[in-house]
């Protein structure tokens, strides 16, 4: 399973598949791992990445891999959202909201959920722009030099890698219409 992941990773990075996908997918999953899973909030978000064209392999990784860093930034993700949650103008949008149906499920009242969401949210635009540069960065200049490297090349003679080239491969194929 980790490898097919790895392979539409490695797949959708290096066909003609657009960088904006790639990185939508990339700043989805920021987002994600950073609101604590289990409330409304998240499985909405969650859910409504099915729904657009971003590359949901990418974000799935990228949501395990900074679901693991994100207990680093616990304490700024608390303060932003204990400073906003505690705003004195918004108590009344925030009492109006937590007693509507439905919205108390958010958990948007706790300030890791807060702080996370906004985080996310301020952050989704730069990373989607910074992945983009990247992909297309790594299309440019990078993707023949790595492929034609001595150590890409006898990293490929291992056993896994050549099952996970076959993997990519095959999804190549069928990426293309050919298989």
């Amino acid at each position: 399973m980790i490898i097919n992941w790895i392979a539409k990773i490695i797949v959708a990075i290096n066909t003609n598949r657009r960088p904006g996908e790639i990185a939508a997918g990339a700043a989805f999953g920021l987002m994600l791992a950073l609101i604590p899973a289990g409330n409304l909030l998240w499985v909405v978000l969650f859910a409504m990445t099915f729904f657009l064209r971003i590359n949901l392999a990418i974000e799935l990784v990228l949501l395990g891999v900074f679901k693991l860093l994100v207990p680093l930034l616990d304490g700024p993700v608390h303060s932003l959202g204990y400073t906003v949650l505690t705003i004195p103008a918004l108590q009344g949008l925030f009492t109006l909201l937590y007693n509507a149906p439905l919205v108390a499920f958010t958990r948007f009242n706790n300030t890791i959920v807060m702080g996370g969401f906004l985080l996310g949210a301020l952050l989704w635009l730069p990373v989607f722009l910074l992945f983009r540069l990247l992909v297309n960065l790594y299309r440019g200049k990078l993707r023949e030099r790595i492929a034609n490297s001595r150590i890409v090349k006898g990293f490929l003679k291992l056993p896994i890698v050549s099952t996970l080239a076959r993997a990519i491969g095959k999804l190549s194929a069928m990426y293309s219409g050919a298989g």
